[in-house]
């Protein structure tokens, strides 16, 4: 090896090394939420969340991500060292009438959490008296669920309490500045459709909502929970070959889990968290991956690796090579096959920590 690949291959190790996803924080229910709060949960524009007295929640809803999945395609240089991984994780087990039971004992949960930390919380119906509920209804997505197959999985999105369902891109809530070098937020469990529709159909909303909120005298809150039915982490580092990790764990998921809030004077703010959480094994993850397909991604991958290779050396060396330097891939399929109660009483109790934090963080929200 020229002494030109070899410093880049270190080089390059060196810069790599650093970008590995770290895992989901695992959540303890019985913890100290005063503690986790703090560690797991973001506020964004802090000032106007200690005035909140009295809240009228609009929105409230779930998505159950059902098919979570990753891909990328390495080429190039990392095709030396590392491996390709499609991964998909399917839940099986849940069903839509386990997901909307859910999705409302959540929002009962939230509204107790509320009232414990001394926020009154306008009925639902005195919310559905107002002319504006119903326009916000009419606009509302139909039918519920509704599926989005996004880039990070597939997901079916419920509402509680038959609240009007609105889909839209996280970032277009509110403005998120990005420091230099910083790679942006992104909502990636809607589809592309959804996120450009939505600028138009959540400006509307939010029309409507203003004149709720001045009307009850009441801060408008939004309930958005993303939950992963099993876990997968890609490693992005330099010699990790493309490997990722699974388990049979549920997630909340940071940035599109979160409260956010309009003031009766049009002024926004948001909790949500920071840092993806993590529940206990909620059922038994299995590689249902063909033996067939193994064996072809092996071989392929051999190939391609051996041709790239040579390919690259070629090139360091000054020499012009056809062919190589593509990209190849490793499939692997599993299931998290759930017991449904246990899953149930599982991602409550999580949701209940999630709610007290939340409720922790309005009251002191800190700087």
């Amino acid at each position: 090896m020229s002494a030109l690949l070899r410093r880049t291959l270190i080089t390059a190790a060196c810069c790599l090394a650093c970008c590995t996803h770290a895992l989901a924080a695992n959540l303890d229910p019985a913890g100290d939420i005063k503690a986790q709060a703090e560690k797991y949960v973001k506020v964004e524009n802090p000032e106007y969340l200690p005035a909140i007295k009295r809240v009228v929640i609009t929105n409230y809803m779930v998505d159950f991500v059902s098919e979570l999945k990753y891909s990328k395609s390495l080429s190039g240089l990392e095709a030396m060292i590392g491996a390709d991984s499609d991964v998909a994780i399917k839940l099986v087990g849940g069903n839509n009438e386990q997901f909307q039971s859910l999705t409302d004992k959540f929002y009962d949960q939230t509204v107790a959490q509320l009232k414990a930390k001394g926020i009154e919380v306008v009925s639902h119906d005195e919310l559905k008296a107002l002319p504006e509920y119903a326009e916000l209804q009419a606009a509302g997505v139909t039918p519920v669920p509704s599926e989005q197959d996004a880039a990070a999985g597939k997901g079916l999105y419920f509402t509680a309490r038959a609240l009007p369902l609105q889909l839209s891109d996280e970032t277009q809530f509110m403005f998120i500045f990005t420091p230099p070098f910083t790679k942006a937020k992104k909502d990636d469990y809607l589809t592309f459709g959804t996120r450009f529709a939505g600028g138009f159909s959540a400006g509307q909303a939010q029309q409507l909502e203003d004149k709720i909120a001045k009307k009850l005298n009441a801060t408008v809150l939004k309930v958005r929970l993303t939950v992963l039915g099993g876990q997968l982490t890609p490693d992005t580092s330099f010699w990790s070959s493309g490997k990722v990790s699974t388990r049979a764990a549920a997630s909340f998921v940071d940035f599109v889990s979160r409260y956010a809030f309009i003031t009766p004077e049009g002024n926004k703010a948001r909790v949500s968290l920071k840092e993806t959480v993590s529940t206990d094994d909620i059922g038994e993850l299995v590689n249902t991956t063909t033996d067939g397909t193994k064996a072809a991604d092996t071989a392929k991958n051999a190939a391609l690796v051996a041709l790239n290779v040579l390919s690259i050396a070629a090139r360091f060396g000054g020499v012009a090579t056809p062919g190589g330097i593509g990209g190849f891939s490793s499939t692997s399929e599993y299931e998290c096959r759930i017991q449904p109660e246990s899953f149930e009483k599982t991602l409550l109790s999580h949701q209940l920590a999630l709610s007290q934090m939340f409720g922790e963080k309005m009251r002191n929200p800190g700087q």
